[in-house]
């Protein structure tokens, strides 16, 4: 997994671009940065901060999905359900037709808060203003109507934009091609902190496999320890939909093939996850900006291409 992991930074770094690029650059600009180099401006200042948020988003997507398939006890839940990346793509949406406080809004605080809102919004109404409990169940089908009515929010806003209609639309696919060190410095704060506070959620989420009497009989507070995962997917999922765009799939696939290589003890499970996370997604982006080379793939669309297929396999193996 590390091998595929700094070969695709390499790759990331040196491929795919309508300037050549050698390894020499490279391992020159680890020594020092030239500024007279052109090469190695273009490895900083565009692939690197590229190839970071490249890592650090898929490996929180798929922190974000083990997280999600925990709590409900649901192999096919993703962070999508909780409505982040809805109330995004519908608050950049109502920013593009010009909606007070909205439209005023830099569009990566404008896709942060959309996410947010979306996500206390399912909070809310999967039971935690009920006794201070969530209910996996309610969380799902709450999940499942928020997402709709932001979604219509979002086509109607659409057909409104109508000349921003297209920049929209791209966003949506999920992309990494507008990452750089401002999007970056966004990022990687956030994520640290909330990925090590989901690490150190592990042994609770073990006991929480077990069953909710099982859990209480052991003294695990239920709604606290859903609650903080829940909280941790919605800051998770927003900040890289704030940079990236809502990118599916990654949450859902990660954790499958993680849980066959490592097992289900979540000490192990949400590390090698978060890597295998960074590893798909940089790959798949790799691939993105391959397919149509010089024009720029969204990443989104690589792994969506990736994930219905994994996701009908799994739907069909369950019913059977």
């Amino acid at each position: 997994m590390l091998a595929l992991a700094g070969s695709g930074v390499v790759v990331g770094l040196l491929s795919w671009s309508s300037f050549s690029l050698q390894l020499s650059d490279l391992s020159g600009l680890a020594l020092a940065y030239n500024e007279a180099s052109i090469a190695q401006q273009l490895i900083f200042n565009i692939r690197l901060p590229r190839v970071l948020s490249t890592l650090m988003i898929g490996a929180s997507l798929a922190v974000a999905g083990v997280l999600m398939q925990g709590v409900t006890r649901n192999p096919l839940a993703s962070p999508a359900i909780l409505g982040v990346n809805a109330g995004a793509a519908c608050f950049m949406a109502l920013s593009a037709i010009g909606v007070a406080v909205i439209s005023e809004l830099h569009p990566l605080l404008c896709a942060l808060f959309g996410g947010a809102l979306g996500g206390l919004m399912v909070i809310a109404l999967g039971g935690y203003l009920n006794g201070n409990r969530i209910n996996p169940v309610r969380l799902v089908l709450a999940g499942i109507a928020i997402n709709a009515l932001l979604a219509g929010l979002t086509r109607a806003a659409l057909i409104i934009a109508d000349e921003m209609a297209y920049s929209i639309i791209y966003w949506l696919a999920g992309s990494v091609a507008e990452a750089g060190w401002q999007q970056w410095m966004l990022l990687w704060p956030v994520c640290s902190v909330v990925l090590l506070l989901s690490f150190a959620l592990a042994p609770q989420l073990n006991t929480l496999a077990l069953g909710d009497e099982v859990a209480e009989s052991l003294g695990i507070g239920l709604g606290k320890v859903r609650l903080l995962a829940i909280v941790a997917i919605l800051v998770l999922t927003a900040a890289c939909v704030a940079v990236a765009g809502p990118i599916a799939f990654v949450g859902l696939i990660v954790p499958h093939v993680c849980r066959a290589v490592v097992g289900r003890d979540h000490r192990i499970l949400l590390p090698f996850a978060a890597l295998g996370g960074a590893v798909l997604l940089m790959w798949a982006d790799v691939l993105a900006r391959a397919v149509g080379f010089p024009a720029e793939t969204p990443v989104g669309v690589v792994t969506a291409l990736i994930g219905t297929p994994f996701f009908i396999f799994l739907s069909a193996k369950g019913r059977t």
